[in-house]
């Protein structure tokens, strides 16, 4: 359930803000795939699917340098013969890298932790022929989850774990997880995603068809999205930007307030014969 004790500014929450904005990825992760078999422990969170591709099998990690912790959390993973991802919600330490490093894992460009006070928020125009809808009906859950999958590249199964067809659509306006996107002709286009979690709103799944790329798609219902969350009582914004969505959520005015240190491990495979 989401905090409704809200965070009432940046500047209000300076000294912690770069920490909560990252960890709320953490805390977005353990309630997408509680039900989908993930591994949740006070440091931790690991979820294996077998898919072909890094976020399919992960470990998000609270912990930066307690060496048992973090090869407990890594253990299932570092092994499969499937993409695997670590990630880390509080830093990370050179020692833990480089034992990353000898497990053949490969540091790649952190995500940026971003944060924006909601009421600073630039204009966006509404792209022609588009509307802002909160999502109602299967139908548009189904069109949801197609369009994650192709906007982030992810396997089908991946984008089911976090879209309705695992999460029913809730009408409540509190409602902690809320699914929102831009309609064209009766047609989801783009994608977004509410998370109310610890006073924040959490902005996740931003992603948009590729044919409808360059029209503004993803600034337009990111902002919406925040608008929603502006009318419910919050007043700042977090997500975790790739270095491709960056500038997009710079120029509607979020601010860099932390990162989050990406591994990856793409195991070889066999010559074909």
């Amino acid at each position: 359930m989401n905090n409704l004790q809200t965070v009432p500014s940046i500047a209000a929450s300076e000294a912690t803000m770069g920490r909560d904005a990252a960890m709320h990825f953490d805390y977005f992760w353990r309630e997408m795939t509680k039900s989908q078999g993930s591994m949740a422990h006070e440091h931790s969170l690991s979820l294996i699917t077998g898919e072909d591709h890094p976020m399919g099998n992960f470990s998000i990690l609270r912990e930066s340098q307690d060496t048992q912790i973090i090869e407990t959390a890594i253990r299932p993973i570092k092994d499969l013969a499937a993409p695997s991802a670590v990630l880390f919600v509080a830093g990370v330490s050179a020692a833990i890298e480089q034992r990353l490093v000898g497990l053949g894992y490969a540091k790649i460009d952190p995500m940026h932790a971003m944060a924006i006070d909601i009421a600073a928020l630039a204009p966006t125009q509404r792209p022609d022929g588009c509307d802002f809808v909160r999502l109602s009906s299967a139908v548009e859950g189904t069109q949801w989850a197609e369009i994650v999958a192709r906007g982030f590249s992810l396997p089908q199964r991946l984008a089911r774990i976090l879209s309705p067809k695992a999460h029913p659509i809730s009408a409540e306006p509190q409602a902690s997880i809320q699914y929102y996107g831009a309609r064209r002709n009766g047609r989801v286009v783009a994608t977004s995603m509410l998370y109310l979690s610890n006073g924040l709103a959490g902005l996740y799944c931003i992603a948009t068809a590729p044919e409808e790329r360059r029209r503004g798609l993803g600034a337009y219902v990111t902002s919406e999205t925040l608008k929603t969350a502006y009318t419910l009582g919050y007043r700042v914004g977090v997500l975790q930007s790739s270095e491709a969505g960056h500038s997009v959520y710079r120029s509607l005015g979020f601010q860099d307030v932390d990162s989050v240190p990406m591994f990856i491990r793409m195991p070889k495979r066999p010559a074909p014969i």
